[in-house]
């Protein structure tokens, strides 16, 4: 049993190293990362690694093309544009208008954790925390629909949503502006207004924190 624990253990920290490499811009979008050279330059074991790199290729930080190449996943301004942002309007704005009647004050405490935490990740500077709680902000609002259709598509591009969020706001560096916004959108969502004005501000939130700097994106 501990051996396999270790193994977990060994398998989530390399995954981590790897993460870390691609947030800080060591690993590029498009360049390709191979077994032997992380074994290498982290000594460990092919094996360790590869478990690894297909736990991150389930994230969604790395693919595999046919031939087994490994590259660091891209994600273009078109696709941000084109897909996402509208994609996250729709699930989310949706999600809202069926989940918002039913928020109670545990759920007003857990959107508050999360500012909170946010608060915590601008004073370390710690954009990978940041990206992650964002996420659960905007997760907290799918999963209260209740509707399990709406929540398998929220978790079908969760992943470019994160990678979206990695390359943009890593070369924007507004956290402190992020968490205002969130705290903004917060208070609309809590105040007790109505849904359509919820909805609004939830529509004016994704695209006013995402459009300005999506030229940020290759």
């Amino acid at each position: 049993m501990n051996t396999n624990i270790s193994k977990f253990s060994l398998k989530h920290r390399i995954a981590q190293e790897i993460r870390k490499l691609i947030f800080e811009g060591k690993l590029k979008q498009g360049e390709k990362i191979t077994e032997t050279q992380v074994s290498q330059e982290l000594g460990v074991s092919r094996t360790s690694v590869r478990e690894a790199m297909l736990l991150l290729e389930l994230e969604g930080f790395l693919i595999s093309s046919p031939y087994k190449e490994t590259r660091v996943a891209t994600i273009s301004q078109e696709e941000v544009i084109e897909i996402l942002i509208p994609m996250r309007i729709m699930i989310e704005s949706y999600a809202l208008k069926k989940g918002l009647p039913s928020w109670n004050a545990e759920t007003k405490e857990q959107f508050k954790d999360i500012l909170k935490n946010m608060k915590i990740a601008v004073s370390y500077e710690d954009l990978p925390t940041f990206i992650e709680l964002d996420i659960k902000f905007h997760e907290m609002i799918v999963i209260s629909s209740k509707m399990e259709n709406v929540i398998n598509i929220w978790e079908s591009i969760v992943h470019r949503i994160r990678l979206h969020f990695l390359y943009q706001n890593s070369k924007s560096g507004t956290l402190q502006k992020w968490l205002l916004d969130h705290e903004e959108l917060a208070s609309t969502l809590l105040s007790g207004g109505t849904i359509e004005e919820a909805v609004e501000s939830l529509r004016k939130h994704i695209n006013e924190t995402n459009i300005p700097d999506v030229y940020l994106l290759e």
